[in-house]
């Protein structure tokens, strides 16, 4: 954090505002800020006047970096004593969309965390709440050398007699059969029922 070498007046000051933003978001001056996401429009409805009425104003530098966008959020008192911080945004398209995009959610958590405002669920909770679940990974075959020979051999059989007959053996097969079978292998096999279906009507057409 940078700030200058006083900050004695803008912090009574600062603390005066946030006693006002805090009187104005319990009493529901803004609806926005009260629902589940406040946006930067909402955020700064809410701040513009405790921090102009207590000589307070805001100033934000966007810039791009590697990986990402940076925001400093400035605060300053009319005294020139001022605070800012750095926030960093990982960017993950690196077009106009993303980086404006970027560049808002930066904005808008910097400016919150620099005067510690947080909206119903803060984000956070929401990410948390809202993250799918992992799929976890099958489990590895139990099948023997000898049975996953076996099953190979059934495989390929089933396959070169086309595709109804290899659906109708995969159906026969337990899950830890299913499982012995990569992606690589069932794609072959595919391949193989395939070609006897387009043998099997070429010979019906002889």
């Amino acid at each position: 954090m940078k700030m200058s070498e006083t900050i004695s007046m803008l912090a009574t000051a600062l603390s005066k505002a946030q006693g006002e933003i805090d009187d104005a978001t319990k009493k529901g001056m803004n609806p926005a800020f009260r629902s589940k996401y406040a946006d930067l429009a909402a955020v700064r409805g809410v701040i513009r006047e405790p921090l102009a009425v207590n000589d307070l104003s805001i100033v934000q530098f966007p810039r791009t970096v590697q990986g990402g966008v940076e925001v400093e959020t400035m605060i300053v008192h009319k005294s020139g004593e001022f605070m800012s911080e750095t926030l960093f945004m990982p960017v993950n398209k690196y077009d106009a969309h993303g980086i404006g995009s970027g560049i808002t959610y930066a904005r808008r958590y910097g400016l919150m965390s620099l005067l510690c405002l947080a909206a119903d669920d803060d984000d956070g909770n929401a990410a948390v709440e809202k993250a799918p679940a992992k799929e976890q990974a099958p489990k590895p075959s139990t099948l023997t050398k000898e049975e996953r020979t076996k099953l190979a051999t059934d495989a390929m059989v089933a396959a070169k007699c086309g595709t109804p007959a290899l659906t109708a053996w995969w159906k026969t097969l337990s899950k830890d059969q299913r499982t012995a079978l990569d992606a690589d292998a069932i794609a072959e096999l595919k391949q193989m029922a395939t070609e006897a279906d387009a043998k099997e009507k070429t010979d019906e057409n002889v």
